[in-house]
């Protein structure tokens, strides 16, 4: 396993938790647009368990073993975690960020340059325009979760993203 990061130390695993107010603040304050916000805000409900289960403040599963991210995260990021990865069981190195906030700036950052949101194009597993938001969690199950362009979300996750998409409307107009 390669660590990306072999300048920042290896931190113990802590698992971490954050309200969902200090997310939407965080969401709220963040210059990105709306739909971006929503999606965001989709995803770390998903991937946190609303905010629930955090790896050292990384709450969206980012990790340290697959390559370097953009150098704009660098100060954002105090460490690496060695931790089993819940969805294979493989032993990985994840992020670790020095507060929630970093977690959610570098989610709603990497949604948008990967397309992951309404009015988007996805381009890293397949190019697909992003119009619905069936379309959005179809792209996230195959640009972000599997990997995969062929994988296709359950109909239970796609009922969870229209949920939670109709109170994102309200909450980040």
């Amino acid at each position: 396993m390669k660590n990306a990061y072999p300048e920042k130390p290896v931190l113990k695993y802590m698992p971490t938790r954050v309200e969902m107010a200090t997310v939407i603040a965080g969401i709220k304050k963040a210059d990105y647009p709306a739909e971006v916000k929503r999606a965001a805000y989709i995803i770390f409900r998903i991937e946190s368990a609303n905010g629930t289960k955090g790896i050292n403040n990384n709450y969206s599963g980012f990790q340290a073993d697959a390559g370097r991210w953009p150098s704009m995260y660098d100060k954002a990021i105090s460490g690496v975690v060695q931790k089993k990865e819940n969805g294979t069981g493989n032993m990985r190195l994840f992020i670790a960020f020095n507060k929630p906030e970093d977690s959610l700036n570098m989610l709603m950052g990497r949604l948008q340059a990967r397309g992951l949101y309404i009015g988007g194009t996805t381009h890293k597993i397949l190019e697909m325009e992003v119009h619905t938001v069936t379309d959005l969690a179809r792209a996230y199950k195959k640009e972000w979760a599997a990997g995969n362009p062929k994988a296709e979300p359950p109909a239970l996750e796609v009922q969870t993203f229209k949920s939670i998409y109709k109170q994102a409307q309200t909450i980040f107009p």
